[in-house]
């Protein structure tokens, strides 16, 4: 694919040289205690991947009231790792445990293996169909997301296929589309405004088919579990995220690029930081309500409206880790591909793409540094595409505002 020296692609590419080093660099830091120290929480290949298969495990032994018992689950990771082995805790609703049984029966390193191959491989067919461009699939490879997901073992790179897949499909294969986000439903946070934008489109057969797909699978884990893990899920799971993500400390607080965590390492009180967190909420969801309100309705969701739909995800959500970004740097692929915007466009010009593209890593050395300034810079981003996107949708969609602008009766001297 041919880019000029400032389009979207060319400026992934070059933050892409910078940025993919100082990652390995930064993952290859993280993962030296492994050969060096001790056994700690941090020093189990796969990290989380190590509690769903864990958590499987143990639904597959019919031990699932230990799942969702913080105490009884962090015991059982020590019986299996060693008295070393930190806390762990499975915070994903009943509906996950349905793919975590599935792989409860295997070696854990068979099942991280499958977990890291099949995420990557659905994120890159989900941002490369049909068209498979060759920059834009290296770029897909080389994401510094891609390589933290598999690295840590982290559900990202899955999620945002579902994201992106279900919202680019929604169009031609709208009973597909339906399934992928139904099927959102092991992280729901991720597809809390995605409802709403298929209510402005109109999309039924998307919104019946997410429907039947999330009431099927909180049926057939009622059938299998009954409905006492619901009931251990809502008394001991949510609680302890909520306590986690209000009170806890060390490196997994920093990875939080949310509004409320913000507030929280600047040293502001639960109640300050839930309002913090309040604030960006209103003014995200009130810009894309505007923005779908404006938009005309086009018969399917394009990379634009994708990638606003992912910042205010992030942004209205207070618990959620840089990992999770990669709903918004897929979508940012799509830009590339499309390759829509004019050099003269504003979000080029401003480089608004690469500060975005870079944020998830950028972000967390921020918080580090106690400079956590993430949450502004996702909504500056998402009020530049909010005005860009406003702007095209007035001379239709799919359009370039910088072409159209150039080419108004206004330019021209007309009336």
């Amino acid at each position: 694919m041919h880019c000029s020296e400032n389009s979207v692609s060319q400026q992934i590419i070059q933050a892409t040289r910078i940025i993919l080093p100082c990652t390995l660099v930064l993952l290859t830091m993280d993962l030296w205690p492994f050969f060096t120290e001790p056994l700690s929480r941090g020093q189990t290949i796969g990290r989380d991947a190590y509690s769903f298969w864990s958590a499987g495990m143990l639904a597959f032994e019919g031990r699932t009231s230990e799942i969702y018992n913080n105490e009884a689950f962090s015991l059982a990771i020590k019986q299996l790792l060693g008295p070393e082995a930190g806390h762990h805790s499975f915070p994903y609703p009943p509906p996950a445990l349905l793919g975590a049984f599935a792989f409860g029966w295997l070696p854990y390193k068979v099942t991280l293996f499958i977990l890291s191959i099949a995420g990557f491989f659905a994120f890159l067919f989900t941002i490369n169909f049909p068209d498979f461009k060759k920059n834009i699939v290296w770029l897909t490879i080389l994401m510094p997301l891609t390589w933290c997901n598999i690295v840590l073992g982290q559900n990202g790179l899955l999620t945002a296929a579902l994201f992106i897949g279900g919202l680019r499909l929604a169009n031609h294969r709208p009973i597909i589309a339906g399934i992928l986000i139904g099927c959102l439903a092991y992280k729901p946070t991720m597809a809390i405004l995605i409802p709403m934008a298929l209510l402005f489109e109109r999309r039924w057969i998307v919104i019946f088919s997410a429907t039947v797909t999330l009431l099927s699978l909180c049926i057939i884990t009622t059938l299998m579990w009954g409905t006492e893990i619901w009931t251990i899920y809502l008394q001991h799971a949510i609680p302890f995220q909520r306590m986690f993500l209000e009170h806890g400390t060390g490196i997994g607080q920093t990875m939080k690029l949310t509004p409320f965590m913000s507030a929280h390492l600047l040293g502001y009180d639960t109640t300050s930081s839930y309002l913090l967190q309040l604030l960006f909420t209103i003014v995200t969801i009130g810009t894309v309500i505007i923005y779908f309100l404006k938009k005309k309705r086009s018969g399917s969701f394009n990379a634009l409206d994708i990638t606003i739909l992912a910042i205010a995800t992030i942004l209205i959500v207070p618990y959620n880790h840089f990992y999770d970004l990669a709903i918004i740097t897929g979508s940012l692929l799509l830009l590339a591909a499309e390759n829509t915007f004019t050099p003269k466009n504003m979000l080029l010009k401003s480089r608004i793409f690469v500060l975005l593209y870079i944020l998830p890593i950028l972000g967390v050395l921020l918080n580090a540094l106690l400079l956590p300034i993430s949450p502004v810079i996702l909504l500056i981003g998402l009020l530049m595409l909010y005005f860009t996107g406003s702007r095209a949708h007035a001379w239709g969609p799919n359009t370039d505002v910088s072409t159209k602008q150039e080419n108004s009766p206004l330019r021209r001297g007309g009336a």
